[in-house]
């Protein structure tokens, strides 16, 4: 009885440590703090429970936290593994909220070039191997082509990728504005469950929000970045 035991214990063990990398590698989310008042801090710490020591800490505001392995009940909590500028260790699962938008922007930070002091065209056009003309058709510049220190410039070809339409209300509509401001007039309009949008140029940062031309149904505006999402 006790050989079946211990036979049946390591079974499940190898099972659960097998499986561990499959549920790490489904999330593909990075994570920030919720819940944290904003003189206070989210610690880490190096077991899943309060009476181990402090590692770390994370800001109120904290964004970009990855999990390295799967949450557990310890009590009447949850603690997830997690890795923080370097540091690893453990944290409460419930002061923690996807933010699934900002890894994928991240991710798409290779495909701009931000200019630089005596930057031009032709210099970036020979650095990233695409024409003077490629580059000035993804970014609608016109000659004489001129750039200023701090532009955003797409560096290679528009995704052939679809977008869709994610965290609008389902009794709303995303507005197509003929011009990258809330201000300007409404061109168009897109379902809360719209597709098959197409992205026709660079984005602009206008203040706090993130601004994209796109094309849609023959019709064509701007619209709030954050509202998109790949849909390849």
């Amino acid at each position: 009885m006790k050989s079946l035991k211990l036979f049946l214990t390591l079974t499940v063990g190898l099972l659960v440590v097998c499986q561990l990398p499959v549920a790490v590698a489904a999330d593909v989310c990075d994570y920030r703090v919720v819940k944290v008042p904003a003189n206070d801090m989210l610690w880490i710490r190096f077991g899943p429970h309060l009476k181990y020591q402090i590692v770390g800490a994370i800001e109120s505001n904290g964004t970009k936290i990855q999990f390295t392995g799967p949450d557990i009940q310890i009590g009447k909590s949850r603690w997830v593994p997690i890795k923080y500028k370097d540091i690893e260790g453990w944290v409460n699962r419930g002061y923690l909220k996807k933010d699934c938008q900002l890894r994928a922007m991240a991710a798409d930070e290779s495909n701009y070039h931000t200019v630089d002091f005596r930057e031009t065209l032709f210099s970036l056009s020979q650095r990233y191997k695409h024409s003077v003309k490629e580059i000035a058709k993804w970014n609608q510049l016109q000659p004489p082509y001129s750039l200023f220190v701090g532009q955003r410039l797409r560096i290679s070809p528009p995704s052939p990728c679809y977008y869709r339409v994610v965290k609008v209300p389902a009794n709303d509509v995303l507005w197509i504005r003929s011009k990258p401001i809330v201000k300007s007039q409404r061109v168009g309009a897109i379902l809360h469950n719209g597709t098959e949008i197409i992205i026709t140029g660079a984005e602009l940062d206008i203040k706090k929000s993130r601004w994209v031309p796109v094309k849609y149904k023959g019709i064509e505006g701007w619209v709030n970045r954050a509202f998109l999402e790949k849909d390849c």
